[in-house]
């Protein structure tokens, strides 16, 4: 597992967590190494920087205002697309609306005001949101609770090893595995264990899966476990176990756990047994998380290919896999009819789900390194997606049309 992390870049951790829609323009995202912050997409500006109100009904008044420098446009200036910030006798800088960011960050955790100070190292895993509370998990080990509103700790819970997994909650609890292949079931409400820890024997790091009262759980010495999400007890009479290590996401789809790993395969395992019903074997690992839709399996693998597979036996469902032109990290997503797959360079195909072909003219040439899993949100702004790229940067794509933009924030 050792040699697997520096592999991976583990022993000098960087993070990928992808982003979380929390409000209907709001987006919980790490843009920076062991950060997270709270962007406001639609920031007030133009004329309703002129009052004290908030007329955007987002809880926060004139979020998206500059408040000092003479030469950053602001209120009624950011209201058109001309360079109009010209004060006194001081010559205009044509630069449009350079005091108008497109994002807003309306708090970041942590602030670095802490005492003592707080050090996530990095943030792998994409920060869940349950009503009015962020759920955060540092690589180095802590989880935090915070207020959605303006980022304050609600609780921590420092679980002494390093955290690569991302999170599964209900209603009432927290689930959270660790590098070490402890599963822990945290209080919602208080942070505090419920029952004894769950040993994997070894590292989790895909995210667990819960399904009505069950946890699945892969682990990197190649079983999946099947607990009963209020006691953490064994379901099946065993754990399925493959060859190698299991890493991926664990999928449930028809009664059929998807999971992959370092044994190059896919395992399709059934639900109420651990036996597995079919596998699938690649040039490379299957770290990816799978995506099924309508019967097909969609499977990346750092081989840079993505497959289309048959849910019930496995077979290819396409003539050939897409070749993407670097490996896969990240999960295929559907957004407006379209399958999304984004490259470890940051080149983002968008794809005929039903044949594996092209649907745009070109890749979206991102130019960022790309691990974390891309969002598909309809309600925030149109249909769109948001992927993280590696150091903090975020884009905006059109599913349909393949475009992009960077989301600025100040």
């Amino acid at each position: 597992m050792l040699a697997a992390a520096a592999c991976v870049g583990f022993n000098n951790p960087e993070g990928w967590a992808g982003p979380t829609v929390a409000a209907d323009d709001l987006l919980v995202v790490s843009t920076d190494k062991g950060e997270l912050s709270a962007l406001d997409l639609v920031p007030e500006s133009g004329p309703q920087c002129d009052n004290s109100t908030d007329d955007d009904e987002d809880g926060w008044v004139n979020e998206g205002c500059p408040r000092a420098g003479t030469k950053a446009e602001r209120g009624r200036e950011c209201a058109n697309s001309t360079s109009d910030d010209a004060v006194d006798d001081i010559p205009d800088d044509d630069k449009i609306n350079d005091g108008c960011p497109a994002a807003v960050p309306l708090w970041t955790f942590p602030t670095g005001q802490e005492e003592p100070e707080i050090d996530l190292e990095a943030i792998y895993t994409t920060p869940p949101v349950i009503a009015d509370t962020v759920f955060l998990a540092g690589y180095s080990g802590e989880v935090f609770a915070l207020n959605l509103e303006d980022g304050s700790e609600k609780w921590r819970f420092d679980t002494d090893d390093n955290i690569i997994a991302g999170l599964a909650i209900t209603e009432t609890t927290v689930y959270v595995g660790t590098d070490e292949g402890l599963l822990y079931a945290l209080d919602l409400e208080t942070g505090q264990p419920k029952v004894t820890p769950f040993d994997a024997g070894s590292g989790i790091w895909g995210t667990p899966l819960l399904v009505e009262g069950v946890i699945y759980v892969a682990s990197v010495n190649g079983k999946l476990y099947a607990l009963d999400a209020e006691t953490l007890d064994p379901i099946w009479d065993a754990p399925f176990e493959a060859a190698r290590g299991l890493i991926s996401d664990p999928v449930l789809a028809d009664g059929t756990i998807l999971v992959g790993g370092f044994d190059r395969t896919i395992h399709a395992v059934d639900a109420d047994t651990g036996r597995e019903r079919w596998s699938f074997k690649a040039d490379n690992w299957f770290w990816g998380r799978p995506l099924v839709l309508d019967g097909t399996v969609y499977a990346p693998n750092l081989d840079g290919n993505l497959y289309a597979l048959s849910l019930e036996r496995g077979e290819p469902a396409w003539d050939a896999p897409f070749e993407a032109q670097e490996p896969l990290r990240s999960a295929p997503i559907i957004a407006s009819d379209t399958l999304l797959i984004a490259d470890r360079e940051g080149n983002v195909y968008g794809l005929d789900p039903d044949s594996g072909t092209l649907s745009w003219s070109a890749p979206a040439a991102l130019e960022k390194t790309v691990l974390s899993n891309p969002i598909a949100d309809p309600p925030l702004l149109g249909v769109t997606v948001f992927i993280s790229a590696q150091g903090g940067d975020l884009f905006r794509i059109d599913p349909t049309a393949g475009s992009f933009v960077k989301v600025v924030t100040p």
